[in-house]
């Protein structure tokens, strides 16, 4: 059905099995007042039946989205946290509804949605994720304007598997270990700049956690001409002193080069790679089915109470000071745009605008 109408919110859903709750696009109606009058005399289409077919793969995470808050509902039901309930709730109502400027070609870009937020969404997870590879490339592009010779590595850093109980303090630990040790003079007369992510993965047979550190560093081009180069096994032997804990038998650290499987540069290639960690979704969902994802509700509890109000990202040195001069906003924060992840203009040559709905029977976004 098209209309010529101004945008406003979709009246409720009507279809087999279809449940909507009145929330959506409210939170975005303070969008930029440029895009609204750009847009706001566009025809809407809704109601045409059409199924959602975009690169995002929506559909994939709505259902893991879906099966978090299942997770959560039934580890509040069984006392394992008294907030649970009202997270649940708000993650299964992330991204229920999706608007989107089309182009005469047929290009989408997503125009409003309501978003979550929550650390444990899947959905945002993967929102977080885009902002964060924008991020990092400008702040690579910004610091590589500045200093030509600005090459990259990928360092990772790890620890011994931990039990839930004593995560926690592991991450504090891995963060103060981490400080130390990028206060050095060895580090800073190699190391120009940094950008960290943590990342936690969770081992089933032994219900332990592993978190390590993913860090990207900025280091001039004569570096690898063997000036202040730091070996892989000095790598080991700092990282062992910051954390004062000799078990810790392996760190890895290889050069960025550019994927050859994928067009862009090392920058991108960079930019990627730290990007997939940042607020990565861990091994707690399951597939059984192309309409069904399972998520272990005790691994979704424990996650979602430690990583409560936690910095998962951070940048240091010269890229910091490129982060600040770029005014970047705060991954962290319950804030971040998570529609306009690229950080530019969101405005598109659009001719309509294409409103979806989840349609829980169908397990479909329909327009």
């Amino acid at each position: 059905m098209r209309q010529h109408i101004p945008f406003i919110d979709p009246p409720e859903a009507t279809d087999q099995g279809a449940t909507e709750r009145p929330h959506l696009l409210n939170s975005v109606k303070s969008r930029e007042k440029t895009m609204k009058i750009i847009y706001e005399d566009l025809p809407v289409i809704h109601d045409s039946g059409e199924i959602l077919e975009d690169s995002t793969d929506w559909r994939t995470f709505k259902l893991k989205a879906d099966s978090v808050s299942y997770a959560l509902q039934s580890a509040a039901y069984n006392k394992m946290g008294t907030s649970f309930l009202k997270r649940s709730e708000s993650i299964s109502s992330c991204g229920s509804t999706l608007a989107f400027a089309v182009s005469s070609t047929g290009e989408k870009r997503l125009y409003q949605a309501f978003f979550c937020k929550d650390r444990m969404c899947p959905a945002c997870q993967k929102r977080r994720s885009l902002v964060v590879f924008h991020q990092v490339k400008d702040v690579c592009l910004s610091l590589q304007s500045e200093y030509k010779s600005t090459r990259y590595l990928l360092l990772t850093l790890t620890v011994p598997n931990v039990s839930a109980d004593d995560l926690p303090n592991e991450i504090k630990k891995m963060n103060k270990a981490w400080a130390s040790l990028s206060r050095k003079v060895e580090f800073k007369k190699s190391i120009w700049g940094w950008f960290k992510a943590l990342e936690i993965t969770h081992n089933k047979k032994t219900n332990t956690y592993h978190p390590h550190f993913h860090v990207l560093l900025a280091v001039p081009a004569k570096y690898f001409k063997g000036q202040n180069y730091i070996t892989q096994s000095r790598w080991l032997e700092l990282w062992q002193m910051a954390m004062k804990n000799d078990y810790i038998t392996q760190v890895d650290v290889r050069r960025v080069k550019p994927n050859p499987k994928r067009s862009g540069s090392t920058i991108e290639a960079a930019a990627a790679e730290v990007g997939k960690y940042a607020t990565k979704p861990s091994d707690y969902i399951k597939k059984v089915s192309d309409d069904l994802y399972l998520a272990d509700p005790k691994v979704v509890a424990e996650l979602a109470e430690i990583l409560k109000f936690k910095r998962l990202i951070a940048f240091g040195g010269r890229m910091k000071e490129h982060y600040k001069k770029l005014s970047l906003s705060d991954v962290d924060s319950e804030n971040i745009d998570l529609i306009n992840v690229s950080g530019e203009s969101d405005q598109v040559d659009a001719v309509i605008l294409q409103m979806y709905k989840w349609n829980i029977g169908l397990k479909q976004y329909i327009s």
